[in-house]
């Protein structure tokens, strides 16, 4: 073995990292700035996700520091600073965008509310969310839903694919009283896939939604207590330089490099939403596994090698492992070799053994480290026996 690496079972060190973070919460439990997009964050996504980490450490353990902090957090994600108004879940603060942080926001915020509610045995945290997931417009003929802005104002729908998937992707985590009219516009969302999905014929998944929306005559209106929102046509979200520049060559390569950076976390979220819904017949469609076939194939890895919005950010070395375990046809084996793959490069390309966190290569090292809960949804089995090699604090040279 390498004198510089050490190896280190993978729960092991999913909860050493954990530990460091519960003993240095001002150094890791902190804001991000949503990684090269530089928006400054609340903290909301990152206590979403530490959430996460500290339920599976507590599986694991049954220490009880854990379950406190899981607490801790799940009461800040309900508390009024992080839903100010009564709305959705305050997510980013920067002039020109929304401050919820699209669909996308809310549902980093409904995956660990349920958690919440499962781990302390407690339906508020999921009621909650079940709340903000309701106050959202859905449009039933397209399968989409309107953002909404913290105060309460319907914003147009979401035109990012992913947004759009990992909103219905955790939404079917809420074991709520109205569980099953959540999972009907979730299935309804899963109906129109056809539509709003554009998969290439390499099998990648393109990150905006291409589908035109005829807006004749679709209004919707919401009330309450606090406010009246007027009447506000369901607008898609595609602006003029957008759509001026669609058949613009750097347009189009641009969307093809964010795309590939995004395509195991697209995965990623239909791989969670098998789980909630295995027997839709969209699992059985020829671009969904072109899909599963690509996220596999040497092109793909290839075309993350120097993708700003794999390894830095959507870190592929934490969800292809995940995706191949629900996704595939591989066995026990073969997951742990090609985990071992995956984590080794990431933690190659990311992990620092002086500060604990991935803060190397990275343009966002507080969200990219708090990103270690999606390992969690990883078979204990394969969590139990994956190796990582994690260099040696004594022979470790930073180099970015």
């Amino acid at each position: 073995m390498n004198s510089k690496l050490r190896k280190m079972i993978l729960s092991d060190f999913l909860i050493s990292i954990a530990d460091k973070a519960l003993s240095e919460p001002r150094r890791f439990l902190q804001p991000g700035h949503n990684g090269p997009y530089n928006d400054p964050e609340t903290p909301v996504r990152n206590y979403g996700h530490w959430l996460i980490t500290f339920s599976k450490c507590y599986e694991f353990t049954g220490e009880q520091i854990y379950l406190d902090k899981v607490r801790e957090l799940a009461e800040y994600l309900i508390s009024d600073d992080a839903r100010p108004h009564g709305f959705s879940f305050h997510h980013r603060s920067i002039e020109g965008k929304d401050k919820c942080n699209g669909l996308v926001g809310q549902a980093w915020t409904f995956e660990a509310l349920a958690y919440a509610s499962s781990i302390l045995v407690d339906p508020k945290y999921a009621e909650v969310a079940e709340g903000v997931f309701f106050q959202h417009h859905f449009n039933d003929g397209y399968g989409l839903w309107n953002r909404l802005e913290i105060e309460g104002d319907i914003l147009s729908v979401d035109n990012t694919f992913n947004h759009q998937l990992w909103f219905a992707s955790c939404a079917a985590l809420l074991n709520t009283p109205r569980r099953e009219e959540i999972l009907g516009k979730v299935i309804r969302f899963m109906e129109c896939l056809p539509q709003n999905l554009s998969v290439l014929d390499s099998g990648l998944i393109y990150h905006p939604i291409e589908r035109p929306l005829n807006h004749n005559g679709l209004v919707h209106s919401i009330k309450s207590k606090l406010k009246k929102v007027a009447n506000t046509s369901i607008r898609f979200y595609w602006n003029k330089e957008k759509k001026s520049n669609h058949y613009n060559k750097e347009y189009n390569d641009k969307m093809l490099i964010k795309s590939v950076g995004y395509h195991q976390f697209n995965m990623y979220a239909f791989a969670l939403l098998k789980e909630s819904i295995p027997d839709h017949q969209f699992w059985k469609s020829s671009e969904f596994q072109m899909s599963v076939d690509y996220l596999i194939s040497g092109e793909f890895k290839e075309g993350l090698s120097d993708n700003i919005y794999g390894y830095p950010y959507n870190p592929p070395g934490f969800e292809v492992p995940y995706v191949s375990s629900v996704l595939t046809d591989m066995n026990e084996s073969e997951l742990v070799n090609l985990s071992c793959w995956w984590l080794n490069e990431q933690i190659k390309r990311c992990y620092n053994p002086k500060t604990q966190m991935m803060d190397r290569n990275t343009k966002d090292s507080l969200t990219l480290t708090a990103r270690i809960y999606e390992l969690t949804r990883l078979p204990n089995s394969i969590l139990d026996k994956t190796e990582v090699d994690i260099p040696s604090v004594e022979k470790f040279t930073t180099i970015n």
